[in-house]
This record gives C-alpha cells, sequence and structure tokens, in this order.
C-alpha cells in the first residue's frame, strides 16, 4: 500500500528524464523538469538510479513498501 500522506520534491536529473511519470499515480514533471511525489518505493528507486534527485529533506528516508504480505494459507 502507498504512503500517501507524505509527498517529495524531486527533480530529473537528466533532460531525457523528464519524460518519466510517477507510477501508478502518473504524476508527470513540470516543464522546469521538477515535481512533487509520493515517498515510496518506485521514487527511492529512482532517486537509487540516479534518474532523479529528491530536492527536500525525504532524501535519506527508506522506500515505503508498496505490497501487502501474501495471505496466509490453511497450511500455514
Amino acid at each position: 500500500m502507498m504512503n500517501t500522506d507524505m509527498f517529495v520534491a524531486v527533480e530529473a536529473t537528466e533532460e531525457r528524464y523528464r519524460a518519466l511519470t510517477h507510477q501508478p499515480t502518473g504524476i508527470p514533471f513540470d516543464e522546469s523538469g521538477r515535481s512533487r511525489w509520493p515517498a515510496d518505493a518506485f521514487t527511492f528507486r529512482l532517486r537509487n538510479e540516479g534518474s532523479i534527485r529528491i530536492l527536500d529533506g525525504a532524501a535519506d528516508k527508506p522506500a515505503v513498501a508498496t505490497t501487502s504480505p501474501a495471505p496466509k494459507t490453511k497450511e500455514g
């Protein structure tokens, strides 16, 4: 489940990355290459890959899990 309470300011590190949109929300970058994206695993993965930089104080926060645990089965 995505943490929708926390958004971070992000910026594309290169012109070619401005075409990216946040997934699954589809939030694009503005004309200056900046946006506000949820502080989730997708955002932090792109930061770790160097495609974006986080502009505000959330740069060192860990990624938030975006999936739910598997449901329990009868076997355990």
